[in-house]
C-alpha cells in the first residue's frame, strides 16, 4: 500500500489528469485503512521537522481529483450510494463540461457528516463499502469555493500570469542512501498553456521530463534497470562538478535535475526576459541558485563576457519546434562544439511534426553535424508522468562520427 500511495502522490503533486491518476483496484481503494492512508497523505497531509511538505495543489485540481476518488469509491454500491447522491446532487457525477450548473446546487449545502442513520447495517464486508467521511466533507467544501469550482472556460480565458500553479516533481531515490536525490522539485507553471501559443516557456513539457529522466537514468543507469532506456556507452551525462548549459530553458527544470545530480555548474538560458524573470525565482524557491545561474541568450550570438566560457554538456528540451528558430539553433550547437569540441550535446524533441524535424536534421547536416537519434521510452516505474502518445526522440549532436 505504501508504494501505491507514494505513486498517487507523485502523480497528484505533478498536476496529472485525474482521469489518468494510478488508483488502485477498487477493492483496495474502498478499504478504510487505504482510504485515510490518502486523507492523511494527500488530501490533509501534516508537515514534520524531517519531511517538509510540498505546496499543495490548486483547489480547481483537488476537486476534480476528489470527484474522480468518489465516483470509484461509489462502486461500492449500498448506503454509501444514497450519501454520494446527496453529495453530488440527482446520483451523478458532473461531467467536466456542464459540470458548473451541477456544482453550483453543491455550494449552497453544507458540509456532509454521516450519521447514526445513515449507517448501513452491520456486515462483516461493510468496512469495503464505506467512504471516509474527511473525503466528503472536503469535496463539498471545496465546491462551495467560488475558486476551486470555477468552469474550465474560465480557467482559460484568464491570462496566464493569473493562472499559474504549483507543480511538483519528485526525484527517485539515491542508491546508496535509499533517499531522493533531492527535494521534490516545485514550480510555478500555467498549465493552460498550450504549444505554439509564444509563451511556451511558462510550463514544463514532455520532452523537458524525458531529458530530465534520461540525464537521471545515466546517472542512476549503473544500479538501476531501466526498460527501454539507450543510455550512449552507459556514461554519467552530468559528471560531478562539471558544467552544464541548457538552451531554452523555460521554467528550468531540467537544469535543476542537473544541479541535484552534482553538477558544479549549471547555467539555464532563454531568449524571452520574462521567462529569465521566472527562472530566477524557481531557482531561489528550490534552493539551487548558488550552482545554476540565468542568462539571456540569442542563439547563434557571442555574448559579452562568455567568449571563453565552455560547458561540459549542453541541453536542450523541445527547441526544434519552430522552423524560423532552426539555424538559429543549429549556429548555436556549432558555436559552443567550437568552443569545446569535447562538449557533449544532447537534445530532447517531440516529434509534432516530422517535416520541421527534418529541416533540424538537414540544417546540422549542412553546418557538419552529425545525429545520433534514438526514440525514448519512460523508465518502468516512471520517474514523472505526462503522456506518450507523441513521440519523443534523445538526439546526441556530434562532429564525430558515432559509433
Amino acid at each position: 500500500m505504501d508504494r501505491q500511495i507514494a505513486v498517487l502522490k507523485q502523480q497528484y503533486l505533478q498536476l496529472v489528469e485525474p482521469s489518468s491518476l494510478s488508483f488502485p483496484p477498487v477493492n483496495l481503494l474502498q478499504q478504510s485503512s487505504f482510504q485515510a492512508a490518502l486523507c492523511s497523505n494527500l488530501f490533509t497531509p501534516s508537515p514534520t521537522m524531517t519531511d517538509i511538505q510540498p505546496p499543495p495543489p490548486p483547489e480547481r485540481y483537488t476537486a476534480r481529483v476528489l470527484k474522480r476518488l468518489i465516483s470509484l469509491l461509489s462502486e461500492g454500491g449500498g448506503q454509501d450510494r444514497i450519501m454520494i447522491d446527496r453529495v453530488i446532487v440527482g446520483g451523478n457525477l458532473p461531467e467536466e463540461e456542464g459540470e458548473e450548473e451541477e456544482e453550483e446546487k453543491v455550494r449552497s449545502q453544507p458540509p456532509l457528516k454521516k450519521h447514526k442513520s445513515d449507517q448501513p447495517p452491520a456486515s462483516p464486508n461493510h468496512h469495503h463499502q464505506e467512504i471516509d467521511e474527511r473525503i466528503l466533507n472536503l469535496y463539498t467544501r471545496l465546491l462551495s469555493n467560488p475558486s476551486a469550482s470555477s468552469s474550465a472556460t474560465a480557467l482559460l480565458s484568464q491570462t496566464a500570469a493569473s493562472s499559474k500553479e504549483n507543480v511538483t516533481y519528485t526525484l527517485p531515490p539515491s542508491p546508496f542512501s535509499g533517499r531522493p536525490i533531492g527535494q521534490p522539485i516545485t514550480l510555478f507553471e500555467s498549465r493552460a498553456v498550450i504549444s505554439g501559443a509564444g509563451t511556451t516557456g511558462l510550463r514544463t513539457w514532455e520532452a523537458a521530463l524525458a531529458l530530465a529522466e534520461y540525464l537521471i537514468a545515466s546517472h542512476l543507469g549503473r544500479f538501476y534497470r531501466f526498460p527501454g532506456v539507450t543510455v550512449v556507452a552507459g556514461e554519467r551525462l552530468v559528471e560531478e562538478a562539471g558544467s552544464v548549459l541548457e538552451l531554452g530553458a523555460g521554467t528550468g527544470l531540467v537544469g535543476i535535475v542537473a544541479a541535484r545530480l552534482g553538477a558544479g555548474r549549471v547555467v539555464v538560458t532563454d531568449g524571452d526576459e520574462g521567462v529569465c524573470d521566472a527562472l530566477k525565482a524557481g531557482l531561489e524557491r528550490n534552493g539551487v541558485a548558488d550552482v545554476v545561474g540565468v542568462r539571456r541568450l540569442m542563439w547563434g550570438e557571442e555574448e559579452e563576457g562568455d567568449e571563453g566560457e565552455v560547458f561540459d554538456l549542453v541541453v536542450g528540451a523541445d527547441v526544434t519546434y519552430d522552423n524560423s528558430a532552426i539555424p538559429h539553433l543549429v549556429a548555436e550547437l556549432s558555436r559552443q562544439l567550437n568552443k569545446n569540441p569535447s562538449a557533449k550535446i544532447v537534445i530532447s524533441a517531440t516529434i509534432r511534426n516530422e517535416d520541421t524535424f527534418s529541416s533540424f536534421r538537414d540544417s546540422c547536416a549542412k553546418n557538419n553535424l552529425l545525429l545520433l537519434e534514438k526514440t525514448w521510452t519512460p523508465p518502468t516505474p516512471p520517474i514523472f508522468y505526462y503522456p506518450t502518445n507523441t513521440p519523443i526522440r534523445i538526439i546526441h549532436v556530434t562532429r564525430e562520427s558515432p559509433e
